[in-house]
């Protein structure tokens, strides 16, 4: 059986990097000073962030539009027995319901829309894995039944140095109210399929980013399965950098890389988020 993937470049797909990886993917899409732009696409993520440092407005995003699924899924609908679109949380993006509204439109029995439950390199990290498993010849099922379980394993533990773009925009309505009346604080976000929490609350950047370090360090000390575990950053490469190096130093045997989140994700989060992404790794 022949299949499928899709994503969108919220998981850090870049047309270049889907393209050799053989992945189908559709741009979602960025407003800057009533502008829009293709993540992605029209814009790379070294000019969003200049972008955003002049912007006179919040950068914000939105979902493809769904005549970028209707054009995908039928372009490629003939190449495949099935289509495994995989998307960000359905509580966190409109993106999800997009596509199962071009789904249903074009061949509902052969694709399958997944709502991933995460956000960014996270969503990014089962896409991967079902591309995997295509390679190796496995069956539909089998493929989404390890992206469930692979889902509830993969977490993320990030500080971000200024969270006045996460409540701006909407993305932290539980505990908004708990840190407006606070100054000079560093919040520690688990994000996971559960959604995005409150870990912790520290103050300074130099203590959240050991914060996150220990907090990320401690529940991979404590799996049970086999993980891997990576940095990622909005546009602190230098602090990256540095925290690579602990972590190798720390885990010398991980294969672990930096990861730079994609612009959707930098609006939301301003470009001073660092963390730890942590998920399962699978050998067959």
């Amino acid at each position: 059986m022949k299949i499928g993937i899709v994503a969108d470049t919220s998981s850090n797909f870049t047309p270049e990097i889907a393209e050799k990886l053989g992945i189908h993917i559709v741009p979602m899409q960025i407003i800057i000073d009533q502008q829009t732009y293709k993540d992605a696409y029209d814009l790379s993520i070294e000019e969003f962030y200049e972008k955003m440092a002049t912007s006179k407005t919040l950068p914000k995003t939105s979902q493809p539009a769904i005549g970028e699924f209707l054009q995908l899924y039928e372009k490629i609908e003939n190449q495949y027995d099935k289509i495994i679109s995989i998307h960000p949380a359905k509580a966190l993006s409109g993106t999800l319901e997009t596509a199962m509204m071009a789904a249903n439109q074009v061949n509902p029995e052969k694709i399958t829309v997944f709502d991933s439950e995460l956000v960014s390199v996270l969503t990014g990290y089962l896409v991967l894995e079902a591309k995997r498993l295509v390679n190796l010849g496995k069956s539909h099922e089998v493929i989404i039944n390890r992206l469930m379980e692979m889902k509830s394993r993969t977490v993320a533990f990030v500080t971000v140095h200024n969270f006045d773009n996460l409540v701006r925009s909407g993305r932290l309505p539980r505990i908004a109210g708990k840190l407006s009346n606070l100054v000079q604080i560093k919040p520690i976000l688990k994000i996971s399929a559960a959604g995005i929490e409150l870990e912790r609350i520290v103050r300074t950047s130099k203590r959240a980013i050991k914060k996150v370090e220990n907090v990320a360090f401690d529940y991979f000390d404590n799996l049970n399965y086999p993980a891997i575990i990576n940095v990622a950053h909005g546009n602190v490469l230098e602090n990256a950098e540095e925290a690579l190096v602990r972590l190798l130093k720390h885990y010398p045997d991980q294969d672990s890389i930096i990861q730079r989140l994609a612009s959707v994700i930098g609006v939301h989060t301003g470009p001073g988020i660092l963390g730890y992404t942590i998920t399962p790794e699978y050998t067959n």
